[in-house]
C-alpha cells in the first residue's frame, strides 16, 4: 500500500525542525531564556531567570542553580524564586547554600523556595535561618517550616513566637497550626495576648487547626462568650464545625474584625447566611470575591484549613 505522506528526505527534516527546533539550531523559548542567563547585562539575566520560573521546565534547573552564583544579587534572587516555582529537589542543596547569601533578599527567596519544594533536607538549615539577623528572612523561614511540617521545627517555632518582629511571630503561629502539634497549644494561647492583631489572628487560627481538647474547649468558650476577635481568627474552625446557630456570632466577627480571606471562606462555605454576609462585606470593602474552590472550607464538613 502506497503511503499518503511524501517520501522525500526534506519532509522528514521539516517535521524534525518543527517539533525539535533546538536540534537544528532553532531556539525554543526555553533555550532562549537559558542563553540569556549568560548575557552581559544583569537586568537581562534577571528577567531570564524570572521567565524560566514561569515556564516551570525542569530542564532549566541546572542553569538556574548556576545563576544562584551570579555576581548580581537581583539575578540570584530571581534564580532562587524560579527554582521555587519549578519545585525540583535537585535545587535543594544550592538553595540551602543560598540561605547564607550576603543579600537578605536572596536569603528570603531561598527560604521561600525551599518551603515550596518541601524537601526534608531543608529542615535544619531553615531552623538555623530562624536566627537570621533580618526579620523578613526569619519570617520566611518560619513559613517554609510550616510547609515542610517536620516535628523537629515545633520547639524552634515556639521560640519564634517571642520574636521581636511582628511578621516573625505571625508566621511562626501560622506554621505551628500547619504542624498541628498539641505542645504548641499553651504557647499559642499566650500569643492571644500579643499587642498585634495580625499575630493574635494567626494564633487563633492555629488553635483551630490543632486537634487538642484544650484548644477545642477554649474555642468553644470563645464562641459562647462572643469573643469576636478569637472567632474571627479561628473562623475556619467554626465553619468546618458547622454548629447550628453559630452563624450570628460568626457574622458579627466578620463585620467587626473581617479580612479578605475570611470573607472568601464565608462566601465559599455553602452556608446561605454566611455566603450572603461574605458577599455584603466584600461589596462594602470593594473586594472582588473569587469563585468557590474544590478545597474550600465547607460548613459542617470537618476541621478548618484556612491559610491566614
Amino acid at each position: 500500500m502506497k503511503s499518503k505522506w511524501p517520501t522525500y528526505p526534506a519532509f522528514g527534516l521539516i517535521l524534525l525542525m518543527a517539533f525539535c527546533p533546538t536540534v537544528w539550531g532553532g531556539s525554543s523559548e526555553l533555550s532562549k531564556e537559558i542563553q540569556k542567563l549568560q548575557d552581559e547585562n544583569w537586568s537581562v539575566r534577571s528577567e531570564a531567570a524570572k521567565a524560566l520560573g514561569k515556564l516551570k521546565d525542569p530542564r532549566a534547573v541546572e542553569p538556574l542553580i548556576t545563576a544562584l552564583k551570579d555576581e548580581k544579587g537581583f539575578v540570584r534572587r530571581r534564580a532562587a524564586s524560579a527554582l521555587g516555582e519549578i519545585k525540583d529537589p535537585r535545587a535543594v542543596p544550592a538553595l540551602i547554600l543560598a540561605l547564607k547569601d550576603r543579600e537578605d533578599y536572596v536569603r528570603r527567596k531561598a527560604a521561600s523556595a525551599l518551603g515550596k519544594i518541601r524537601d526534608r533536607r531543608a529542615v535544619e538549615p531553615l531552623i538555623e535561618a530562624l536566627g537570621d539577623g533580618v526579620g523578613e528572612v526569619r519570617a520566611e523561614a518560619a513559613s517554609a517550616l510550616g510547609e515542610l511540617k517536620d516535628p523537629r521545627s515545633v520547639s524552634p517555632l515556639i521560640q519564634s513566637l517571642k520574636d521581636e518582629r511582628e511578621e516573625v511571630r505571625g508566621q511562626a503561629a501560622w506554621a505551628l497550626g500547619k504542624l498541628k502539634d498539641p505542645q504548641a497549644v499553651e504557647p499559642l494561647l499566650s500569643v492571644l495576648k500579643d499587642k498585634k492583631w495580625s499575630v493574635r489572628r494567626k494564633a487563633a487560627s492555629a488553635l483551630g487547626e490543632i486537634n487538642d481538647p484544650q484548644a477545642a474547649a477554649f474555642l468553644t468558650k470563645a464562641l459562647q462568650e462572643e469573643n469576636l476577635e478569637v472567632v474571627a481568627g479561628a473562623h475556619a474552625y467554626f465553619i468546618a464545625r458547622g454548629e447550628p446557630g453559630s452563624e450570628a456570632v460568626l457574622i458579627q466577627a466578620l463585620n467587626r474584625y473581617g479580612f479578605n480571606k475570611m470573607a472568601e471562606d464565608f462566601f465559599q462555605s455553602g452556608n446561605t447566611r454566611l455566603m450572603e454576609a461574605g458577599r455584603e462585606w466584600a461589596q462594602k470593602q470593594g473586594y472582588a470575591l473569587k469563585a468557590a474552590k474544590e478545597d474550600g472550607i465547607l460548613w459542617g464538613k470537618g476541621r478548618g484549613t484556612s491559610k491566614e
